[in-house]
């Protein structure tokens, strides 16, 4: 079972998690090309919406989608479920 990457960025804790194939590289490099920087940029340059079907927040640039949501909100945790290109 894949575990998490945690990266600290302004005050937040992501999780990045690694992939299910190779557990030595992230998801989100394995199925889409993206990095943790992609992630970064998109969660804190652009405005979430919440996803309440699939009960996650959803952020979209111009090229790339994050799905993401709080593993604990007050302590600032924050789960990426995946980065995308559009």
């Amino acid at each position: 079972m894949p575990g998490y990457k945690q990266v600290k960025e302004d005050g937040f804790i992501f999780l990045f998690r690694y992939d299910t194939v190779d557990p030595t590289i992230l998801h989100i490099y394995a199925r889409h090309q993206t990095s943790i920087d992609d992630a970064l940029d998109l969660f804190f340059e652009t405005e979430p919406k919440w996803n309440e079907k699939f009960k996650r927040f959803e952020n979209y640039s111009d090229t790339h989608g994050l799905y993401w949501f709080w593993r604990d909100e007050r302590k600032k945790i924050v789960v990426v479920i995946t980065c995308f290109r559009i």
